[in-house]
């Protein structure tokens, strides 16, 4: 019985020991992040990187990893390195906990991919994942990549379809609506549409 009430002590005293290892261990993390994102504000990339290196070597056990990931992926990208900055973003997509980062990360990589004029896997990025609440970003992406692949019909369907999704009280609306009315009433085929097509639509 004695020995019983000893291994259950044990137990007890080593698992409180754990927890307060571990909320030391993602207090240091939280840390060094704000470390990183203060350089980050102060221009100064290649400490920021220090630390983004850091947490994703010691820290990649806590919710800061993915996060540094996206700020390391933005750093590469700022230096032409767009290979690394993908890794970057798809580390961030397989390793974050929360939902936002993930579609955070799936948009930038899009975008990067549309920078590398890899439109089509762009857009099958973009595709991959239900967009939820990020509707309005997703869209509008797509039509970007419609306007590079010179697909005017897909472009204004998706520009209208992230209007349609974005609050009437949303700033970027007249910023959207312009991208829309610049592709004026040319379709795919290089023409101008009909009064009749357009009555239609």
């Amino acid at each position: 019985m004695i020995g019983g009430i000893l291994i259950g002590l044990a137990v007890l005293f080593g698992g409180r020991a754990w927890l307060q290892q571990q909320g030391q261990h993602v207090a240091n993390a939280s840390m060094v992040f704000e470390t990183m994102m203060q350089d980050m504000a102060q221009d100064k990339a290649k400490q920021a990187a220090e630390s983004g290196a850091q947490l994703l070597g010691q820290y990649s056990d806590t919710p800061y990893a993915p996060m540094a990931a996206l700020t390391m992926a933005k750093i590469k990208a700022d230096e032409g390195d767009l290979a690394t900055a993908k890794l970057h973003l798809r580390y961030a997509q397989d390793n974050a906990k929360k939902d936002e980062i993930k579609h955070v990360a799936r948009l930038r990589l899009a975008r990067v991919l549309l920078a590398e004029g890899n439109k089509d896997e762009a857009l099958k990025e973009l595709d991959s994942a239900e967009p939820g609440s990020f509707a309005v970003s997703y869209e509008e992406l797509k039509g970007d990549i419609y306007v590079a692949k010179g697909e005017v019909d897909n472009a204004r369907n998706a520009y209208t379809l992230a209007l349609a999704a974005m609050p009437a009280s949303d700033r970027g609306r007249k910023f959207l609506q312009m991208k829309l009315d610049d592709l004026g009433e040319v379709s795919d085929k290089g023409k101008p549409a009909s009064p009749a097509s357009a009555g239609a639509s």
